[in-house]
């Protein structure tokens, strides 16, 4: 009957352990690779330039991974449309916290920098005369709406 008890509470401990940090790692894992598909069109030499900017706003302090994970979470909320069907792993990804926390100067620049960072996925029209209109047809497929800008 105890080692009954001591099975049930090892596999609930670890349920537990793989529901919060398994899940995530997963998630960071086959998500990342489908974000830098659409963040990165150009491939490692873009990805490359894109983190030594930001290391050149943070000043190198932080990592490339931890900057890689703080630029795709950002952007990848940017494009990703999450009202149409989204993947599982990437809707996760997307929702977790960043695991960089940067200071308001920081986010200032990053913002400067990159609000339109995936020029090429993001088009800007105008519909009528007055309305404009956001949208990213070349973009993966992620975008399938037109939106009010």
């Amino acid at each position: 009957m105890i080692t009954l008890f001591i099975i049930i509470f090892v596999l609930l401990g670890f349920g537990l352990w793989f529901w919060k940090k398994g899940m995530t790692l997963l998630a960071e894992r086959n998500a990342s690779k489908e974000l830098e598909k659409v963040l990165f069109p150009g491939g490692n030499t873009e990805k490359e330039a894109t983190l030594s900017s930001l290391q050149q706003i943070t000043k190198n302090k932080y990592s490339k991974e931890l900057l890689l994970d703080y630029f795709l979470k950002i952007k990848g909320l940017q494009v990703v449309n999450m009202y149409d069907p989204v993947n599982f792993w990437i809707r996760r990804f997307l929702m977790s916290p960043t695991k960089l926390k940067l200071n308001y100067f920081e986010q200032v620049k990053f913002y400067q920098s990159f609000l339109n960072y995936p020029e090429s996925s993001t088009k800007i029209f105008t519909g009528t005369a007055t309305k404009k209109y956001i949208t990213s047809d070349t973009n993966g497929g992620f975008y399938k709406k037109r939106q009010l800008a």
